[in-house]
Parts: C-alpha cells; structure tokens; sequence
C-alpha cells in the first residue's frame, strides 16, 4: 500500500531535507518543536516492514510518502 501527502507550500530546503529524520531535529524549537514526530512516524513505518520519505523542491511544496507491505489475509482452518 502506498499513500502519499503533499501540500503546495514553500518546499523544504535540501539541507533540512536531509535531516528531516533524525531524532530531534526541529527548525521549530523556538515554538516548542522536540524533534520527535517524523522520526517516530519513520519508526513505526520500518517497524511494519514499511518506508517513509520526504521529497520537496524550495517554492513547490513538500511530498511524504508512506509504503506498508499488503499483509496476507490468513486462511481459517
């Protein structure tokens, strides 16, 4: 299964966009950003086989993407 959010907002910028992941990386700390949102959502995603990713271009918004392996429906004995 894959979803996918976008938005048309000012984009992200290549250096923020590389980090965007990590455990308490925030360009939000001054209004109380810890960090922790993306990496956690990235976390449970490869917890359930899954991927999470980031793309955006500076003035044309911002793309995550969410990919989550279809799960065999199991068979009743």
């Amino acid at each position: 299964m894959i979803a996918s959010v976008g938005d048309d907002g000012p984009g992200i910028e290549a250096a923020v966009l590389e980090r965007i992941f990590e455990p308490f990386f925030t360009t939000k700390r001054a209004t109380g950003g810890t960090g922790l949102g993306l990496s956690v959502s990235l976390g449970i995603a490869e917890a359930h086989g899954g991927s999470l990713t980031a793309s955006s271009e500076p003035g044309s918004g911002a793309t995550f993407t969410l990919r989550l392996p279809i799960a065999a429906e199991e068979v009743a004995a």
